[in-house]
């Protein structure tokens, strides 16, 4: 009798597990599903997005969207945490960058979007981003994020002076140091200038070498060896003689007007603006007009390069109903599309997220007239993208990388004790855990 019982009971929690696992996919079609979008953009780029929104209403017009520009990530981080304290006015649909999720994820004040991707499957067709952006957004298991408005470190470089001079941007970090001499010596003007205020960019060379900032099996950073400290020597001695100029005030500024004014013939830095320098390069707006061309980052070891930029996040708030977030995920399926994704991509200069937009025929036209807009874009490889160590602490070491390298690179700290110090503070960092 007493076996029965039991077993009759772990039925009936069987069951129960079942029906609460149990997801509610409706949006019902008989009313209006409003939808609150936070999002970070302006000028084109919120046109753009706001015609596209516009085209969702038509073809589901039993779902309103409200979009509302809040500001930059960091603002939209403060709204969003003040707005989940008050269990009030959180979005159903909000944009994010690629360093939250982790934190998101740990704390559940996002949806874990599988049980979305499973149900809305036809409409998302999940696998067809690229995976690199998705294991980014994935915090052991949790699909936290879709990706939407991607980017990453790349080099812009001034291909009318490279073909004048004969030159071609190298693709193996073994060989920087022969090209920013040779353009160096050509030019008198530095070859290249590095976004020196986010670890970001210049940590791809440590990476691409082997040395990592933080190493998860033993909670010590791999910049402690041997390959960083060399490297970290041979980038100062490019400052030295005047082949690269680390910045690291005023950083946007004046990496777009040295490029484009010639004082420089190439630049460390984000994707996302390939087509404000392009237009201002090929106008002449800061001295002679010059074609632009875009590299990877160099081989070493690997070349990979990690996934920044605007992700795609539903909020967990219970203020917003099912029906709501349903709708939510429907949207963000919507926006990132293939032929959303080409058209969006065309205005910002965003990654497209989608494999398929640039192999299948149904889209060949619209990704012939991306590459007329913005031909360097067949150049970036986004099989290489991948996800930055997610680790809790990984931004506190990074600013620590950050200060390290401005103080050797800037302000004339020997790289040897600029290393070890910088070693045993980003060491100390950890051993906070």
């Amino acid at each position: 009798m007493k076996k029965l019982l039991s077993l009759t009971l772990a039925m009936l929690m069987l069951l129960s597990g079942v029906a609460l696992a149990e997801f509610d996919a409706t949006i019902p079609t008989d009313q209006t599903t409003e939808v609150v979008f936070w999002h970070s953009f302006t000028g084109e780029d919120e046109t753009k997005l706001l015609e596209q929104i516009a085209a969702f209403e038509e073809a589901y017009p039993y779902i309103a969207v409200e979009p509302q520009y809040i500001g930059g990530y960091n603002e939209i981080h403060t709204e969003l945490a003040s707005a989940n304290v008050a269990e009030v006015g959180v979005p159903a649909l909000c944009v994010i960058n690629v360093p939250r999720l982790t934190s998101y994820a740990e704390d559940n004040v996002v949806e874990d979007l599988n049980p979305y991707i499973e149900a809305f499957a036809d409409e998302i067709n999940f696998d067809d981003f690229y995976e690199g952006m998705t294991s980014a957004m994935n915090n052991n298991g949790m699909q936290t994020a879709l990706p939407f408005g991607q980017s990453g470190q790349i080099f812009y470089y001034n291909k009318t002076l490279l073909n004048e001079l004969g030159l071609t941007f190298p693709e193996r970090l073994e060989d920087m140091d022969a090209f920013l001499k040779a353009v160096t010596e050509a030019t008198g003007k530095p070859a290249l200038e590095v976004h020196g205020t986010d670890n970001a960019y210049f940590y791809c060379m440590f990476c691409n070498l082997g040395a990592y900032m933080i190493d998860e099996e033993t909670n010590t950073t791999g910049l402690a060896s041997e390959t960083a400290l060399e490297l970290i020597q041979r980038i100062r001695g490019w400052v030295d003689a005047g082949y690269v100029k680390w910045v690291d005030t005023d950083v946007g500024n004046t990496l777009m007007l040295d490029f484009t004014s010639g004082a420089t013939a190439s630049v460390l830095y984000t994707s996302s603006l390939y087509g404000s320098y392009k237009a201002k390069a090929e106008a002449g707006e800061n001295g002679t007009p010059f074609e632009v061309g875009i590299a990877n980052q160099p081989m070493g070891i690997t070349n990979y390069q990690f996934v920044a930029g605007a992700t795609l996040i539903i909020p967990s708030c219970d203020c917003n109903t099912q029906a709501q977030k349903n709708a939510a995920f429907l949207l963000a399926s919507y926006l990132t599309a293939p032929a959303q994704q080409i058209d969006w991509a065309t205005t910002s200069s965003y990654y497209v997220t989608r494999k398929s937009a640039s192999t299948d025929p149904a889209y060949a036209e619209a990704y012939a007239a991306l590459l007329e807009e913005l031909p360097e874009t067949a150049v970036i490889d986004l099989e290489v993208y991948v996800t930055k160590t997610k680790h809790p602490l990984f931004d506190r070491c990074g600013d620590i990388f950050e200060n390290y390298m401005s103080e050797i690179m800037n302000n004339g700290m020997d790289p040897q004790e600029g290393w070890e110090m910088m070693c045993e503070e980003i060491n100390d960092t950890l051993a906070d855990i």
